[in-house]
């Protein structure tokens, strides 16, 4: 009985630490219409194009954190172009010469330094995909139903109930003489 209790509470901990972060995602994206979600310094955004694959695939969330300097072979996170993420290639005096993994040699574009945004340090599969839905104005909803449902689940199935003492039947009456 105890376990359950312990597993319980646990879920409950899970349940309201996901559920912040999801109303804290769907602010994020639904009020303050960020694509880019700020987190302890480094700035996590969602990838929706096929542009820098496979360094980086549709909903992955990449991790991007800013540097003083970048190295080339860098993929950096671009606020002006049209295409968020890019890869340094080169440079021609005080700016980078860009492209994107599925652009050919030939196809780079100059880029400010000011203009990069930080480098991907990391990218997370399928992050992106799910950091998408709990920003959604469906996220928060459904994380609490879902949580809801998972700690009543145990009760319904009867696990971590106590067995029902049977109550101890009295003997039939057999009368006095009977043997």
């Amino acid at each position: 009985m105890g376990m359950i209790k312990a597993l319980r509470a646990l879920l409950g901990i899970i349940l309201c630490l996901v559920l912040g972060i999801s109303v804290w995602l769907a602010v994020q994206s639904q009020v303050f219409h960020r694509e880019d979600i700020p987190f302890f310094g480094m700035t996590l955004r969602a990838v929706k194009e096929d542009s820098m694959a496979p360094a980086l695939s549709p909903g992955d969330l990449a991790v991007v954190v800013s540097r003083e300097t970048y190295d080339l072979g860098d993929v950096v996170l671009c606020g002006e172009e049209e295409r968020s993420f890019l890869r340094l290639v080169g440079t021609a005096g005080e700016d980078f010469l860009v492209r994107t993994d599925s652009q050919q040699e030939g196809e780079e574009t100059l880029l400010s330094p000011q203009a990069v945004q930080g480098e991907v340090v990391a990218a997370l599969a399928g992050a992106g995909t799910l950091a998408g839905f709990l920003g959604s104005l469906w996220g928060p909803p459904a994380v609490l139903v879902a949580g809801a449902f998972l700690l009543v689940l145990p009760s319904l199935l009867g696990v971590g109930r106590e067995p029902k003492e049977r109550k101890a039947r009295p003997a039939p009456n057999r009368g006095r003489h009977a043997r």
